[in-house]
């Protein structure tokens, strides 16, 4: 199962956002943290400016459960820096890019 995961940052965390980069990287690529998600493309959002203001992850999951697990372990979101998340199953009606 597809899931879309959406976050907004807290206002005024652009710094301890940029800090957390590395270790949001690490972590979407680090298959051994999360063993039964796949990431197919993650990155963050980006306000008007170019700034970064949240995030966005498409991942592959076997649950809704496994999906929130995935979340929870997420740094931005163990960080307290988002505001608004939001995780949602995705129906593929087009086809999932390979």
């Amino acid at each position: 199962m597809y899931f879309v995961i959406l976050g907004t940052d807290k206002p005024d965390m652009v710094q301890q956002r940029r800090d957390a980069i590395s270790a949001v990287v690490s972590y979407v690529q680090d298959q051994s943290s999360h063993p039964d998600v796949a990431v197919h493309c993650a990155g963050p959002t980006l306000d008007e400016e170019g700034n970064m203001n949240g995030t966005f992850n498409l991942i592959e999951a076997p649950s809704h459960d496994a999906a929130r697990d995935y979340l929870a372990n997420y740094p931005l979101q163990k960080m307290g820096l988002l505001e608004d998340v939001i995780v949602r199953h995705l129906d593929w009606k087009t086809g999932c890019p390979e």
